[in-house]
């Protein structure tokens, strides 16, 4: 069994810049995500900041992965995206 890791979505940025990057996710969405119950966590009313599980933001993005691949086309024997 593994220990629940909590990060603020700040925190979560900086871990994982590719989010931004790649994503154009923010800290702002995150929360959003959170706030939706798309992400597990809660909020610290004592240091006022969303905290999130680490384990819920890897599965959301292994998700919008899988998705992506999804949407695939093959079309001569090469991919590509719609």
């Amino acid at each position: 069994m593994y220990k629940s890791t909590f990060l603020s979505p700040s925190e979560i940025i900086d871990k994982y810049p590719v989010l931004e990057d790649k994503l154009n996710i923010g800290a702002s969405e995150i929360g959003l995500f959170l706030k939706c119950k798309l992400l597990s966590g809660f909020y610290d009313r004592t240091k006022r900041v969303a905290m999130i599980e680490e384990q819920s933001v890897i599965e959301l993005v292994d998700y919008i992965n899988k998705k992506i691949e999804e949407q695939k086309i093959i079309l001569n024997n090469k991919a590509k995206k719609i």
